[in-house]
């Protein structure tokens, strides 16, 4: 072969070579773009109190915080134990309701971050009372009076302990002292009917004002109700106002104390 027909091979294949390098490159690079994005935001983050976040799509996302330390209870098959729990809920219902999003144990301290598809789930799954709806002045003046009756009915059981027959410890260990007790069986210990004002509703804003029941007027407000000791995260959305059983933490968090039956009126961000 003579030189020419060398140096004209030699310059087909370093063609070749650049175009084949060529190609490599762009594929990588394909790859690299279109490479699937890896979320590594945790759910809990530093959550360290049970807490439920409400979403506008209705879904709801359960932070339930536990430290076993104490409990003596085993918690090394905690988490295959909560999946158990989850895949037979949702294969008894014949689709995925409930998933179990995070799971993180830090010396006998265990939380978890479980997402709901609605709340009907979450009451069934926890056998909880959770109650969503808009918001309601006859509802929440009703819940007022139902409390209000309980209150009634314990001061008059107050008034009616035999002072004879029970010690100050054991006055002290129900949160009352003997002058306390003495005092309300000298007031009038009949219980009384209900008066307007036992039946209306009062509630608390974010800078402490203070409203009646029919002051809110906003007909597209959401409200909440339940007994439960827990936060109240409003996805997207702000707390406006909450009855004398919550505190409002933020703009969007309400701490629920677990003593009565909270209300916790909110709106979502649309």
């Amino acid at each position: 072969m003579n030189i020419k027909k060398k140096l004209i091979k030699l310059t087909i294949c370093s063609s070749i070579a650049v175009l084949l390098t060529g190609c490599d490159f762009f594929k990588k690079q394909e790859e690299e773009e279109y490479e699937p994005a890896v979320n590594n935001t945790s759910t809990i983050g530093d959550i360290n109190t049970n807490t439920l976040k409400l979403s506008m799509n209705g879904s709801i996302t359960e932070i339930s915080c536990e430290n076993y330390n104490e409990s003596g209870v085993d918690i090394s098959g905690l988490e295959k134990h909560v999946r158990n729990e989850i895949d037979t809920y949702n294969n008894d219902r014949g689709a995925s309701k409930i998933n179990l999003v995070e799971y993180k144990e830090d010396n006998g301290v265990v939380r978890t971050a479980i997402q709901y598809s609605d709340l009907d789930t979450y009451n069934e799954f926890n056998h909880t009372d959770i109650f969503l709806s808009l918001y309601s002045v006859s509802e929440v003046d009703k819940l007022a009076k139902e409390d209000a009756d309980k209150h009634r009915v314990k001061e008059v059981y107050v008034s009616k302990i035999d002072l004879d027959s029970i010690s100050e410890e054991e006055l002290a260990a129900a949160g009352y002292t003997l002058e306390e007790i003495k005092a309300k069986q000298e007031a009038e210990s009949k219980p009384e009917e209900a008066t307007e004002t036992d039946a209306t509703a009062t509630f608390t804003d974010a800078s402490g004002n203070v409203s009646e029941s029919a002051d809110i007027t906003d007909t597209s407000l959401m409200m909440l109700t339940t007994n439960a000791d827990v936060n109240i995260i409003i996805n997207s959305g702000n707390v406006l106002y909450v009855n004398k059983y919550a505190d409002i933490v933020n703009d969007n968090t309400a701490d629920l104390k677990g003593d009565g039956t909270a209300v916790v009126v909110y709106k979502f961000n649309y």
